[in-house]
């Protein structure tokens, strides 16, 4: 083997701090839109937003699989601020559009609470009713929003348990602003 200079990895730097749940400033920077049967799902990712410098949190470990406060030596919580998530990506559960419900209206609630707490302005009509739109990825790539993620439990394919984290729900960004949906790009530039 090689011996590679200056390339050291200590006892310090194997450690990082975990994911906390909680709700964070974020931006939609990916969305998958698919058919399914007579409805459309949205599946989103979206991305950390540098301002959650602003946001303080416990610093937590992981002892045995579980999330662990650290405490000061008062045995009080310690405080962190939670610019560690910056540029974090998570996915959201899949948000269902159901275009012609009949009766069952209530099947497009959440499609319509998840992007109106996006920033999407849907049209009112004559009885004060939501006409509700398809939401394109144009429409919505870079809004401002918070997002609450949490760890999901599930099995996968063989019976074994997993876990994912997240977004479990969406909440307007009164000062988040949109960025530019270029910010978002994966084109590797080589």
């Amino acid at each position: 083997m090689k011996t590679l200079e200056n390339t050291t990895l200590g006892k310090g730097d194997e450690t990082s701090l975990p994911i906390i749940p909680g709700t964070y400033p974020a931006h939609v920077s990916k969305v998958d839109i698919k058919e399914w049967n007579d409805s459309i799902v949205y599946n989103m990712t979206f991305t950390v937003a540098p301002e959650v410098e602003k946001v303080s949190i416990n610093k937590m470990t992981i002892e045995n699989g579980e999330l662990v406060k650290v405490v000061d030596a008062d045995n009080n919580p310690i405080k962190i601020n939670a610019s560690y998530l910056t540029a974090k990506e998570f996915r959201s559960n899949g948000i269902w559009l159901t275009p012609k419900p009949g009766d069952e209206k209530w099947k497009n609630r959440k499609y319509k609470q998840w992007f109106e707490a996006i920033g999407v302005v849907f049209d009112v009509d004559d009885n004060s009713d939501t006409v509700l739109g398809q939401v394109e990825e144009s429409d919505i790539i870079g809004m401002a929003c918070l997002i609450k993620i949490g760890r999901e439990e599930y099995n996968d394919k063989d019976g074994q348990p997993r876990s994912a984290w997240k977004v479990f729900q969406c909440y307007p960004w009164q000062n988040g602003k949109k960025k530019d949906a270029d910010e978002f790009n994966d084109d590797v530039p080589f």
